[in-house]
């Protein structure tokens, strides 16, 4: 047989043509596991299209185990590289290969063309240049995509029934626990698999870590919490990695500490938002947590205070997170209640940084009084009302320790609140539970049936909502004898302690530093000009809970 008999799959690669046309090659693996074409398959088809006519691959860009529900993929490489006019086209195997969504197939592809590009499939002949090549490979697109859409369906159920039966939906190992997956290799039988019953156990070695890394978080026994970052230099130091045996970084741990899983919750996005969460980068901000099948590490009572901690470092601008001066993030000005920053000044000495407190809206004339005091002034004062505090507190503790009223009307209120929490949980779960055993067996449930059951759940929930709207927050108002240690150690150690230090001990304490600029200089007028410093402790009724300006 010669060359020119030789079949056109069998004959090697053609020679290099510099006249010949310039093609990016894109293959992509899909993430559903009915979908995996391998790549070898996908460059086989790739090279006998080449083949088959004047064109030449200058690159393969390879995609392994990327979803094609979204564009954040290499594919975007390629198509700036068309519409820089340094290649022709993009081919792939597929036109699923290009993408399963509507909008960004629509999007991306008038890219290319719009560039004078073309997208080739190497295995559907289609002409896009004509009418009904057009149609047809839109046809294709569609196919695609609604393949997608009933694999993304059949997952979204798979999910539910996981978190039903209170496992995480995506399964995979979390930090202080060993995974038991529901698929194993079989013990006697090499190359076969088996099944069992898939669950999470406490890793024991791993459980005080645990608890030290939420203590830590929420400066439980420490000087001042501990950022993220510096956590997760800490678990890398102990020998810790994540799922996907990553070092951990401060936006993984943020995630796995905000997901409750270690205080036996799962977090899943809310039943009654109909956002694509998935398909949005995950912005959404409507998420619940619901009880988990595993065994919790920390307790609620932890858990509930860095959920506090967090909701509390949101409210915070970026510097008061990382304190300069003792009383950072605590200054308020009494004219207008908006924040007063430290400010520089000039002196013959130099510029002085930090010198005074002065009232952030200042500048923009939106305060009729605004505040301006030097900074030393106003973290004595503190210090000494810190002093006479600790002074009464000393003075005024009973010779005989007075028994405490535990079961006062807040503490009544708590455990009404906690009780009313836990049902609306239950009854969350319960109408999850419903929807998926009705999924599964649905002959179980003769007509009228789920609807009946469901409306029954609905109401009973919706009055435990309406409960827990009617039942008045109880702020959670610290006791000031509960206190009063840690202002005793901060008076000591005032003049030893960082800056950090002592403004995180203070906002445990403090409301905030209220400054009030006296009445404008008048002749005769006695205090004229003067400015009135309050502190405002966290144990006492907030005196701007009304949030009107004096």
């Amino acid at each position: 047989m010669t060359i020119l008999d030789t079949p056109p799959t069998f004959r090697g690669l053609p020679p290099a043509d510099d006249d010949a046309e310039k093609w990016l090659a894109y293959l992509r693996v899909s993430t559903w596991r009915e979908d995996k074409i391998s790549l070898d398959l996908q460059r086989t088809a790739i090279q006998a299209w080449e083949r088959r006519g004047p064109r030449r691959v200058v690159e393969y860009v390879e995609d392994p185990d990327v979803t094609g529900r979204n564009f954040k993929r290499k594919i975007m490489g390629c198509i700036r590289r068309v519409e820089a006019g340094e290649i022709r086209g993009i081919v792939v195997w597929k036109f699923s290969r290009f993408g399963r969504n509507d909008m960004g197939i629509a999007v991306n592809l008038a890219r290319v063309e719009k560039a004078g590009g073309d997208l080739v499939s190497a295995t559907e002949d289609v002409d896009a240049r004509t009418a009904v090549g057009r149609f047809n490979r839109r046809i294709l697109f569609d196919l695609a995509t609604f393949e997608s859409d009933r694999a993304g369906e059949q997952w979204k159920e798979t999910h539910q029934w996981r978190r039903a039966h209170g496992l995480p939906a995506t399964g995979g190992r979390r930090l202080g626990y060993i995974w038991h997956p529901r698929r194993i290799p079989h013990p006697t039988d090499p190359g076969q698999w088996t099944i069992q019953r898939e669950w999470y156990e406490v890793e024991e070695r791993a459980r005080d870590h645990i608890e030290d890394l939420y203590a830590r978080k929420i400066g439980d026994g420490y000087p001042v919490p501990d950022g993220y970052g510096s956590l997760a230099a800490w678990l890398n130091g102990l020998g810790y990695r994540t799922g996907d045996g990553n070092p951990w970084r401060a936006d993984s741990l943020r995630r796995y500490m905000l997901s409750g899983f270690a205080a036996g919750l799962l977090r899943v996005h809310h039943p009654d938002c109909r956002c694509d969460y998935t398909a949005n980068g995950g912005r959404c901000t409507r998420w619940i947590h619901i009880d988990g099948a595993h065994e919790a590490i920390i307790t609620p009572e932890t858990w509930e205070r860095y959920e506090a901690h967090v909701a509390e470092r949101r409210r915070m601008t970026p510097r008061a997170r990382n304190p300069t001066y003792p009383l950072t993030g605590l200054i308020r000005c009494g004219g207008c209640r908006e924040g007063a920053a430290a400010t520089s000044a000039r002196r013959a000495s130099g510029r002085v940084l930090g010198y005074a407190y002065m009232c952030g809206q200042s500048r923009n004339g939106l305060c009729e009084n605004p505040v301006w005091v030097q900074r030393y002034i106003v973290e004595d004062e503190v210090r000494g009302w810190l002093a006479r505090e600790v002074a009464a507190d000393v003075d005024a503790a009973p010779a005989t320790p007075e028994p405490v009223e535990r079961d006062n009307r807040r503490a009544r209120e708590e455990r009404e609140r906690a009780r009313l929490e836990g049902e609306h949980t239950r009854l969350t779960n319960a109408l999850t539970n419903l929807a998926v055993d009705r999924a599964m067996n649905p002959e179980s449930y003769p007509e009228g049936v789920f609807e009946a059951a469901r409306e029954r759940i609905v109401k009973q929930k919706q009055a435990v909502a309406e409960a827990l709207e009617a039942l008045a927050a109880v702020e959670a108002t610290p006791e000031r004898a509960a206190l009063m240690p840690l202002a005793v150690g901060l008076l000591e150690e005032w003049e030893t302690f960082e800056a950090p230090e002592t403004n995180g001990i203070l906002r445990s304490l403090v409301r905030r530093v209220a400054l009030t600029r006296g009445a404008k200089g008048k002749k005769g007028v006695e205090g004229s000009g003067e400015t009135r410093i309050e502190v405002h402790p966290v144990w006492e009724p907030d005196p701007w809970a009304d949030d009107a300006p004096q």
